[in-house]
């Protein structure tokens, strides 16, 4: 934030010399470093525009080179204009000139002041004998506290010498005054420069309206500068996730899912299209889409999504093994008995036989007795004649 302001602290005129022409020639002190207090309406601040604002003036900043060569050739103004001293207002307001760059006295800067009109030397003799820089600097909101415990808000950095006024007393005395010493008179106005570029007084009310758009156009693109921000981070971390899922499917674990899964799939889909089927796709829908293509060519499986292709080839991959359940039962719906194989089929064959021919026997009792007819009455009569 840039303002137009002018010192907080004023400081007495000690010393005072006159040259041949009839200056007065003033070393003085015009500012130093520290806090100092502003109106809240001076800095342009939104809420209480009568709350006090404390401002920090670092030494590294005060005691800048670049800020103590504006202090040449500055003018010197009876009181504060109304505007900064522009080639447009010199003539009006200038009484003077500062000789050569400020210059580091303790805690203060020093300056040579050259004062040349002749209303101005007698109103310093008369009394009015405070000095005051006025300057743009820019207002950094900071908060913290000096190395003496000084608590404050801001810090102003880049601090430029515009012009030093002659006045009556500074805000706070000798030292440091709130900006009220010449009831009636001009006050330093405070301006800020607007997005456009354009510098207003933020004290007129006037100006109220141009400051309030300006704030917000500014907080607008503070808004959009936020939500591109968020929308390329969300971007950023989205691409992070794809990549690590990228990472994680390429792995020697997840590659080797991916074949176990091809292969059962590959399985399957021979049992639904046929022993003869093959594809090529390592996609395990498409594999599952070309086999149901093949089972049930009449609907168009182009066309189906992921979830009901699935579907279809469970349902078809189930009712195949459901017809092989039924091949192994009776017209009952009872499971067959398993039939045996190799030596036991050969006895159980056998057995067969034999319950055939005595079934056989049974029914046809004046036919000519069967091998096993005869082998029967051998035994039993064997047995007779073991018991007689």
């Amino acid at each position: 934030m840039k303002c137009t302001v002018f010192d907080r602290a004023g400081y007495r005129i000690t010393q005072r010399e006159y040259t041949d022409e009839g200056f007065l020639k003033v070393p003085a002190r015009v500012a130093r470093t520290g806090i100092q207090e502003y109106l809240a309406r001076e800095l342009g601040l939104d809420g209480d525009p009568s709350r006090i604002v404390r401002v920090y003036r670092p030494p590294e900043e005060v005691f800048s080179p670049d800020s103590l060569s504006t202090y040449d050739s500055s003018d010197i103004t009876n009181d504060h204009p109304k505007e900064l001293v522009t080639a447009l207002t010199y003539k009006g307001v200038a009484v003077g000139v500062v000789r050569g760059p400020g210059r580091p006295d303790g805690d203060f800067v020093a300056a040579d002041l050259i004062v040349k009109d002749q209303k101005t030397i007698t109103d310093i003799n008369a009394g009015k004998c405070e000095v005051s820089a006025g300057y743009t600097a820019i207002y950094d909101h900071a908060p913290g506290v000096t190395e003496d415990g000084q608590a404050y808000e801001y810090i102003q950095r880049e601090i430029r010498i515009n012009h030093v006024a002659i006045v009556d007393r500074a805000r706070a005395g000798a030292n440091a005054r709130v900006f009220d010493h010449n009831p009636g008179g001009n006050t330093m106005p405070v301006l800020i420069t607007t997005d456009s570029g354009r510098s207003v007084d933020v004290a007129d009310p006037a100006n109220a309206q141009v400051v309030a758009d300006s704030f917000d156009r500014l907080l607008k693109r503070a808004t959009d500068a936020e939500t591109k921000a968020d929308k390329a981070q969300a971007t950023a971390d989205k691409a992070a996730e794809d990549l690590a899922e990228a990472r994680k499917a390429s792995s020697d674990v997840a590659i080797g899912e991916r074949v176990k899964a091809i292969s059962a799939t590959q399985a399957l889909a021979r049992k639904v299209a046929g022993d003869g089927f093959t594809c090529d796709s390592l996609d395990v829908i498409e594999i599952k889409r070309a086999a149901l293509a093949v089972a049930l060519p009449k609907r168009d499986w182009s066309d189906k999504s992921a979830g009901y292709v699935e579907c279809a080839f469970d349902a078809e991959s189930d009712k195949d093994e459901d017809e092989d359940e039924d091949d192994d039962k009776d017209e009952n719906g009872n499971k067959k008995p398993k039939m045996p194989t190799g030596d036991t089929a050969a006895m159980f064959a056998q057995f067969m036989q034999l319950a055939k021919d005595g079934a056989t026997n049974a029914a046809t009792t004046d036919a000519a007795p069967t091998p096993y007819q005869a082998h029967k009455q051998s035994l039993s009569g064997a047995h007779k004649q073991k018991g007689a």
